[in-house]
């Protein structure tokens, strides 16, 4: 390194992952999916380390996500994971780590590194990342890195650059092309985009403020809301932002880039062939099936079938052939079970209360929390809590102490306990309190209310 500027790495979480339900899923993004025994976020983390070194590294994904991720990665101080309160795409989540990182670093050097990808070969990931730090803090601009192809993958985006062995210019992307122009563009020197780039913190804003001012505006504003522990402003930055990629929103917008070559063996796990393909070590062509099973799952026998993908979670059973796995989507949520006949429904940015009774002795509610929402930080002053579970798991915050819950969990909350309920599936509960009051003392807002 040319100088002793600070290096951070941001590793980027806020991914659904939904081609890969159930594996993936609300509660349990991409990201904490685990590849041969460790999750993809650790497999990252790992990789940042190598980069940057330890206290170096920021993770940004859905606030709703914090508990798990944090459990995920022990070597991560709560400071460092930045909590979106919305997906927004990966403009807004790198703008706003990038505003975060130059409040405190402003001669930072930056990696953007995608929390959900692997690579065979974490040496050569390390010789390429070391080679595009030393060129971002050289010189102004953004550096990416670009994987070697082994084949023309139709699925994944490419970058065009001029010739030469190492670092090159860019000239253009092409955004998933077809077989033949994927076969095209690869004889011709073209690379595969790993979404991994490396710049100056302050080149990367100032390009971002020229060609996307209105995410740069958004971003900024977040990531203040961030710094001061602002949970409204937070979201209101969120909802103004437009919901763009960054390879389209600034990347394609500029014309002083370049990239690296990277031969590590890189793959996004986009989708279940995808992933089925990382993992398969036989012979090309083998037609086992491939099974996953999660602990909780109900058991599944697969006889007498060829070619199939088999993956039982306690959140749902896939079974399709490997061709048509490339076409998973999470089916839509049904709504709450055991609602009440004739209980009175108020409306939540998280789902929504079912009341069922009301007496001056006590309170009655279904609480429903959507898969992937969470309920502020809270506490109530005078309100005693009792609450069974009936469908859906998610975690139970008390006290800065996380318990995992889910069907035939029960819990009482005395008045003046810290608590937050979030949902990894569609949650039902119910609820029965002492009288209903308006006690509620929210520490933190996650939906901008007073």
């Amino acid at each position: 390194m040319a100088d002793d500027r600070p290096l951070i790495a941001v590793i980027m979480a806020g991914g659904p992952g939904e081609r890969l339900w159930p594996l993936s899923r609300p509660g349990r993004p991409k990201p904490l999916v685990e590849v041969q025994g460790e999750t993809l976020v650790g497999r990252a983390m790992r990789r940042a380390l190598r980069l940057v070194g330890h206290g170096g590294v920021y993770v940004i994904g859905l606030e709703a996500d914090r508990t798990r991720m944090l459990e995920a990665l022990p070597e991560l101080q709560p400071e460092q994971f930045l909590g979106e309160p919305a997906r927004r795409d990966t403009a807004m989540a790198v703008l706003t780590a990038a505003q975060y990182v130059a409040a405190i670093h402003p001669d930072a050097i930056i990696a953007m590194l995608p929390a959900d990808h692997v690579m065979r070969d974490e040496d050569a990931f390390a010789l390429a990342g070391s080679e595009a730090l030393r060129l971002a803090a050289g010189q102004d601009g953004i550096c990416l890195l670009g994987a070697l192809p082994t084949g023309p993958r139709s699925e994944f985006g490419y970058i065009v650059s001029q010739d030469g062995p190492g670092e090159r210019s860019v000239d253009h992307f092409v955004e998933k092309p077809d077989a033949a122009h994927a076969a095209h563009l690869i004889s011709e020197g073209a690379l595969w985009n790993m979404g991994v780039f490396i710049a100056d913190v302050r080149s990367l804003l100032g390009t971002a403020e020229i060609v996307a001012p209105e995410l740069s505006r958004s971003s900024g504003a977040a990531a203040l809301a961030l710094r001061q522990g602002d949970h409204g402003a937070l979201r209101l930055a969120y909802e103004a932002a437009p919901k763009q990629p960054f390879d389209r929103a600034v990347l394609e917008k500029t014309t002083d880039l370049r990239v690296v070559p990277c031969d590590a063996g890189w793959s996004d796990l986009g989708n279940w062939p995808e992933f089925v393909r990382f993992h398969r070590e036989g012979p090309d062509g083998d037609r086992t099936p491939m099974e996953w099973r999660e602990p909780g799952a109900p058991p599944v026998q697969v006889l007498g079938a060829e070619d199939l993908i088999v993956c039982t979670t306690p959140a749902g059973t896939l079974v399709a052939s490997l061709e048509a796995s490339a076409s998973v989507r999470p089916p839509r949520p049904e709504g709450p079970s055991f609602v009440p006949e004739g209980a009175r429904v108020v409306e939540k940015p998280w789902g929504a209360e079912y009341v069922w009774a009301e007496t001056d002795r006590y309170a009655g509610k279904l609480l429903f929390v959507k898969a992937g929402h969470s309920l502020s930080l809270q506490y109530h002053e005078q309100k005693k809590e009792s609450m069974w579970v009936l469908q859906g798991t998610g975690i139970l915050e008390i006290d800065g102490l996380p318990r995992a819950i889910g069907p035939g969990s029960t819990l009482t909350i005395e008045p003046g306990t810290m608590h937050r309920l979030e949902a990894h599936m569609d949650l039902s509960v119910m609820e029965v309190s002492t009288p209903e009051l308006d006690d509620v003392v929210r520490v933190q807002d996650l939906y901008g209310r007073a």
